[in-house]
């Protein structure tokens, strides 16, 4: 089976059926024919590119973004895993009326870093557009 795309007020369009493209869009041939299968190894997605082409799969801009935020948000669960293994310490010390940055002044300066990641990883976030500013 193939997949016809074609250009729609500044969008593609895609059908399985000419005719339906005709009937529902009003467009008789399409921009661009591909298989079924290009077209979901491309996740069902095209765009015009600058030269008003259809290609398949994410804007380049789109893709990196989308890759960005995949990896701030697994950095950031992994900072926060890191920390929360690692709470038992500080409530230890707390418990024994300690300063836990005296008793573990390495793992102090660790959490603190990772604090500060975090916190530079959800600012980016916010600059992204993918989580509101608290």
């Amino acid at each position: 089976m193939d997949i016809y795309l074609a250009k729609k007020d500044g969008k593609v369009i895609y059908h399985t059926d000419l005719a339906a493209m005709k009937q529902l869009d009003n467009i008789s041939k399409a921009d661009k024919t591909v298989t079924i299968e290009e077209w979901e190894s491309a996740g069902s997605i095209a765009y015009i590119d600058g030269a008003g082409k259809i290609q398949l799969g994410e804007q380049p801009d789109v893709k990196a973004k989308r890759l960005e935020v995949e990896t701030l948000e697994t950095e950031e669960k992994t900072l926060q895993k890191e920390l929360d293994g690692k709470d038992y310490k500080v409530w230890q010390a707390a418990e024994r009326g300690q300063v836990f940055a005296q008793v573990h002044p390495d793992l102090h300066e660790r959490r603190e870093s990772c604090r500060g990641r975090i916190n530079e990883i959800r600012t980016r976030l916010v600059e992204l557009g993918v989580r509101s500013a608290v």
